[in-house]
């Protein structure tokens, strides 16, 4: 793991920026890592398919809360389409270094929480 790695993830799960609960919000994703005990919950406000805010609620580790808040970071603004197209690969990048593979599901289970919830919404209004 290389310094600027590490102080990007030591800032982010310092300073969080979006973690709380959205009041009001119409969509919420939540579920956790049972590996290793990870757990989140966000809170989205939702309008025509696209994130208009976002937040998140967490208990784990500063790999998983690092990627979290960038994940919001990255999804506000966005229509739901584009954000089925982040890949994993793509979420590890964010944060600057590589992560060892048994440290991979923490950096990304939140990704597949957040847009398995995405998918069921789309269902739910078509």
């Amino acid at each position: 793991m290389n310094e600027l790695y590490s102080e990007l993830v030591l800032d982010l799960y310092r300073n969080p920026p979006n973690r709380g609960k959205l009041q009001p919000h119409n969509v919420r994703a939540s579920g956790g890592n049972p590996s290793c005990g990870d757990a989140v919950t966000f809170t989205l406000w939702m309008e025509n398919g696209i994130v208009k805010d976002i937040k998140f609620e967490n208990e784990g580790c500063a790999i998983s809360t690092a990627m979290q808040a960038l994940l919001t970071e990255h999804v506000k603004g966005k229509p739901v389409a584009e954000i089925q197209r982040i890949t994993e690969q793509n979420a590890l990048e964010w944060l600057g270094g590589s992560i060892t593979p048994t440290r991979q599901k923490c950096a990304t289970f939140a990704l597949k929480i957040l847009q398995k919830e995405l998918r069921a919404v789309e269902q739910r209004n078509k």
